[in-house]
């Protein structure tokens, strides 16, 4: 009787367009990536997997929640204005650190394998918790200068930028 060769069989890659880079890193963080994955020539396929495994495991709307939630934090500590139940609970989430580390870089090199569709970048950015600007009152109280030469301004109600900015940083 012959014998049959085996080859190791690759499951088909489900990616689409329709999953922004923060989507991405999420089904990265949940899939079977090592943690100490570093790229290599002729990973690509892998890389696409894992994102597909990582959104079998989670499904899509656990996926775009705990992406939202990713970009919140991430808008949040880049001005330095997390507070400490909000790097609690993003701690939670995301325990590993070197392991969201890399799951970030190779997400970031999936976008050049698969690029993004415009729908899917319209990401909320969701604050989880109270406000640290607003108080979670979704509005601001400004002065807005007119005319700078005059001295003329308006004041007033403006929706806050950190959490009703609807994505824009």
């Amino acid at each position: 009787m012959p014998a049959t060769l085996v080859a190791p069989h690759i499951a088909p890659v489900v990616l689409t367009e329709d999953l922004s880079g923060m989507e991405r890193v999420v089904a990265l963080y949940a899939s079977d990536m090592p943690t100490r994955y570093r790229y290599r020539r002729g990973d690509d396929a892998s890389v696409l997997n894992w994102i597909s495994q990582g959104m079998a495991r989670l499904g899509r709307e656990e996926i775009r929640q705990r992406a939202s939630r990713l970009a919140g934090h991430r808008k949040l500590w880049m001005r330095d204005m997390t507070t400490p139940e909000i790097d609690r609970r993003h701690k939670v989430r995301f325990p590993s650190v070197r392991r969201l580390g890399v799951a970030e870089e190779a997400a970031s090199l999936s976008i050049s394998l698969v690029g993004v569709a415009p729908a899917a970048r319209n990401l909320p950015v969701v604050v989880d918790g109270p406000c640290p600007k607003c108080d979670d009152a979704g509005k601001l109280w400004v002065n807005k200068v007119i005319d700078e030469f005059s001295g003329w301004y308006e004041e007033g109600y403006v929706p806050c930028w950190v959490c009703q900015s609807g994505g824009a940083a």
